[in-house]
């Protein structure tokens, strides 16, 4: 994190907690004025305050004064209602919450006044922030105005569904029971026996290892499965009720054959029983779709060259 973001939630936290109570100096109350002591300036900055902008419904009423502006709950309720769905339902049940988050507005437009007085807004980084602030503002409205626009229709969930119908599966689970071979000479005459039709249970004798939970391929549940190569898993589950796999070595070098004893094959889910991830995936794929196309066009209307070799070069090489 950068340290103006530092110092800006460094801020936030401190208003957060002192304008809990009534500070000297400060008065909040719903018709106490703020008492601010006589202060001695040198010069003083003509700093225009902005229109003071009558409430537009009734019900509106006058929550604060800053000078000669005037800030209304609307102006707040705007604020608030971009809040996230946890932080807007604080702002509407909580009396504490909504009285701190309002200290916290009130008391910001405050110290930008004074900062504006004090010549800081003619600061050349501060123009700049300024400046970006104002195109990340603006990317942003535009991004949302365009997304805003998309509407996905019922044809298209149900073609999402069946073009990625894998996705939505029920993976095949097995109980399976093993072998674990002492070497590889072991191994290879365990196999030429199964190969030869002999049954596993006669191959494996006392060293086989039994097991009566289901398995899947994304959900293992057995250390010795987890240690298989994705190449092994598939073509473990790949096997029907009563086969065998080859020779199948885990990462730690450990040898195992498997016999498949029970099986329950790859089940469909139906579009209603996955609509909510069908259309989650879809909007979201949609939208990253719009926003790609957005940016490219962006790109190509504003002339856009990003001169990626030069700044590649430029980097700072990487000790080895």
């Amino acid at each position: 994190m950068c340290r103006r973001s530092v110092l800006f939630v460094a801020v936030c936290l401190f208003l957060a907690s002192v304008l809990c109570f009534e500070t000297p100096g400060f008065a909040w109350g719903k018709s106490r004025k703020a008492e601010v002591p006589e202060q001695k300036t040198e010069a003083k900055v003509d700093v225009k305050a902005e229109p003071q902008k009558e409430p537009v419904d009734e019900s509106d009423y006058l929550i604060a004064e800053i000078g000669p502006r005037k800030i209304y709950f609307s102006e707040i309720n705007r604020v608030a209602q971009k809040l996230n769905r946890f932080l807007k339902e604080n702002f509407e049940t909580s009396q504490q919450w909504r009285l701190n988050f309002i200290r916290q507005y009130i008391a910001q437009i405050a110290l930008a006044e004074m900062a504006e007085k004090e010549g800081l807004g003619q600061d050349k980084s501060v123009k700049a922030d300024i400046e970006k602030a104002k195109q990340g503002i603006l990317a942003e409205k535009l991004i949302t105005s365009k997304l805003a626009q998309v509407l996905i229709a019922e044809e298209d969930i149900q073609n999402y569904y069946i073009q990625n119908k894998n996705k939505y599966q029920i993976k095949a689970k097995v109980k399976i029971d093993y072998v674990k071979p002492k070497n590889q000479k072991d191994a290879d005459k365990m196999l030429a026996k199964l190969n030869k039709g002999q049954s596993f249970k006669r191959t494996a004798g006392r060293k086989v290892v039994k097991s009566d939970n289901w398995m899947s391929e994304d959900m293992p549940g057995s250390p010795e499965l987890d240690g298989l190569s994705p190449e092994d898993k598939k073509a473990l589950f790949a096997l029907e009720a009563g086969m065998t796999s080859q020779i199948m070595t885990n990462k730690d070098g450990d040898l195992f054959i498997f016999y498949v004893k029970e099986k329950e094959p790859v089940k469909d889910k139906t579009l209603e029983e996955v609509r909510r991830q069908v259309q989650s995936e879809l909007m979201r794929e949609t939208n990253q779709k719009i926003i790609t196309d957005l940016v490219r066009d962006a790109f190509q209307k504003e002339n856009v060259t990003i001169y990626e070799a030069e700044i590649v070069e430029k980097m700072p090489k990487k000790e080895e």
